[in-house]
């Protein structure tokens, strides 16, 4: 990462933010491209730079950097908010899957940049792909701290 500028500041702010739709269940491959689409549509408004993105059929990672001016509660809130509205307008079949329109479940994962390293999120964002879908097992990496080589990763 490198420090970015403002009138009134120098920061390098950046968080991992994963979320899913509710039930977990998986969106078809359509309302996939509509909410990668979405989601950099929703930074390059904002001034927000997406570092890295996966959207799988049952969540999302993102690895994304925005002004310290920017809340992490209010990134979250505008990225599921908008997407939300966005998806339910383009893929109106979605209306049946999920009751009333409500497509993602309240929770999410924030991590900040810094307790792992950008190298670290990044490499556990590119192998969600070789990932099966669903809930993580004891036996499946389900944070970047124990992708291997990770400064988090206990010695055995």
């Amino acid at each position: 990462m490198e420090a970015r500028r403002s009138t009134s500041a120098v920061w390098e702010v950046a968080y991992h933010i994963v979320w899913c739709p509710k039930c977990r269940k998986t969106l078809p491959e359509s309302a996939l491209k509509t909410l990668r689409t979405s989601l950099y549509s929703i930074a390059e408004a904002r001034e927000w730079s997406i570092k890295f993105i996966e959207v799988m059929p049952d969540h999302v990672h993102l690895f994304i950097e925005a002004p310290p001016t920017e809340s992490p509660t209010g990134i979250v809130k505008v990225l599921k908010g908008t997407t939300a509205k966005v998806l339910f307008e383009r893929h109106s079949a979605l209306r049946t899957m999920f009751e009333h329109g409500h497509i993602w479940s309240p929770s999410y994962y924030l991590g900040t940049v810094g307790h792992v390293s950008a190298e670290t999120v990044r490499r556990y964002i590119q192998e969600q792909r070789q990932r099966t879908v669903g809930r993580p097992r004891k036996d499946r990496i389900s944070s970047p701290q124990q992708v291997e080589g990770s400064p988090c990763e206990k010695a055995s």
